[in-house]
């Protein structure tokens, strides 16, 4: 703005000199006429006077056009249009210099505001790249900036640059009130009827004169998912430890007893006493055995080995799964039913395991949809947004209380009645290692549904 006062200032200081040159001449032509008048020569002063006349109609003429050309010229910069270019249509050298001046500036300036836009550009397409949720508003809760993220997190479609935020949506704006600035919390937001947890961070800025908020949101299950499993398998180790400690002495010496019993029977004279002694140690040896197995398939939750990972075609694992179940599922009498319509062709990750996952979950749906009429279980695979793969095991049967889905996935917590609790836990355990998601979507009496994102 200060060059282009600059500017003007340059232009109208020219634009002067050219006025007062003119001026001049008019004068002394008009002094000339009025000589040759005292003098007699009046034809003489009638041509001059003509000459006078247009030479004073020319400078109306030439201020009026000046200004009118100068004025649209700076009212197009200062409204950052630069489609506008001068000609100096004969008005002498000074304007023709002044104009190409004028015009190269222009193309400078316009050349400065392509790089601008492109600049401005380049930063809201990474801002639209990144997974991070990003929401800029300013102190009259108007939204200046969102990102797909950030509406794709939080649901929020209908949310745009120039939204009055705290009128259309003001529980997210009472959120980002509450939120101090520099700070972050974990707030649930309720998505599709399912809350889910997100870190918000509220960090404030001036754009100008204009105090902003930007907020950043970010999408923490995988993050809390793994920091949960990562404490269950401490206090897996623990519980193994302190258990096969204990167990290990018991077995050995009710074995050593129950031998000696074997051996020496015919020496104990009291045969009630021999025979109590005889099924009490059988019965430690047993439980004490029970035991170590039990805690033994507990230790294996924390002893997965390390992904192998690799190219997975669908078509393999689609191929390996229906060889591994069908026949049972047949015997069931359980329609299996696998929707792939070839896309994606394939993923990065360890087929062995993974497979392993999609059984463990197809058998749960099978004995989900026992005494069902008409049991039914599907296997969904198709993309999954960022070039993703998401795999969906669908059963029709009775679904899971909405009070206990949060637990499902916890080690040892099981609603079979011999049930370990290990599978969705274990499972859960390697998708987490394959950066992926596990998660369950299912309502009373409208069946279960286990989505698997990697």
């Amino acid at each position: 703005m200060l060059y282009t006062e600059e500017l003007k200032n340059m232009v109208f200081k020219n634009f002067r000199i050219q006025t007062l040159i003119r001026t001049i001449v008019i004068f002394f032509i008009l002094i000339l006429i009025a000589l040759w008048v005292v003098q007699d020569k009046y034809l003489r002063s009638v041509y001059l006077g003509i000459f006078a006349i247009l030479l004073i109609v020319e400078l109306f003429y030439y201020i009026n056009r000046s200004n009118r050309d100068l004025n649209n010229f700076f009212q197009s910069v200062l409204h950052n249009d630069y489609s506008s270019h001068l000609r100096d249509s004969g008005k002498g050298k000074s304007f023709r210099e002044l104009y190409d001046t004028l015009n190269e500036i222009n193309e400078r300036l316009s050349l400065l505001s392509s790089e601008k836009e492109s600049h401005t550009q380049y930063l809201i397409s990474m801002i639209e790249q990144v997974r991070v949720g990003m929401l800029s508003v300013d102190a009259n809760d108007q939204v200046q900036l969102v990102n797909m993220a950030c509406k794709d997190l939080l649901n929020l479609p209908g949310i745009s640059a120039g939204t009055n935020i705290r009128k259309t949506n003001p529980e997210l704006m009472s959120i980002i009130d509450q939120i101090r600035i520099g700070e972050h919390q974990l707030i649930k937001w309720k998505v599709k009827e399912e809350e889910k947890p997100f870190s918000f961070q509220v960090t404030g800025f001036k754009s100008g004169d204009q105090e902003m908020k930007l907020v950043s949101i970010h999408d923490i299950r995988a993050e809390l998912d793994e920091k949960e499993l990562e404490a269950w398998q401490k206090l897996i180790r623990v519980l193994t430890h302190e258990i096969m400690n204990s167990v290990t002495p018991v077995v050995s010496l009710s074995s050593s007893l129950n031998d000696l019993v074997h051996d020496h029977a015919g020496k104990i004279k009291d045969e009630f006493l021999e025979k109590k002694l005889k099924d009490g140690l059988e019965a430690i040896t047993e439980r004490s055995s029970g035991l170590m197995n039990f805690t033994e398939a507990f230790r294996n939750l924390t002893r997965l080995p390390a992904p192998k990972i690799a190219n997975v075609r669908i078509d393999d694992l689609i191929k390996r799964i229906e060889t591994l179940l069908k026949p049972q599922l047949q015997q069931f009498n359980t329609t299996f039913n696998i929707v792939y319509d070839g896309k994606p062709s394939g993923f990065k990750g360890d087929i062995d395991l993974l497979e392993q996952v999609v059984i463990n979950l197809v058998k749960n749906a099978m004995e989900a949809v026992e005494g069902v009429k008409e049991p039914r279980i599907d296997l969904i695979i198709c993309d999954h947004e960022e070039s993703k793969v998401k795999i969906i095991i669908k059963d029709n049967g009775p679904g899971i209380d909405p009070e206990i889905q949060d637990k499902i996935f916890i080690p040892f917590f099981s609603t079979k009645e011999n049930g370990t609790g290990i599978g969705l836990s274990l499972s859960r355990q390697i998708v987490l290692m394959h950066r992926g998601i596990l998660e369950v979507k299912s309502l009373p009496k409208q069946g279960s549904e286990f989505e698997i994102i990697l």
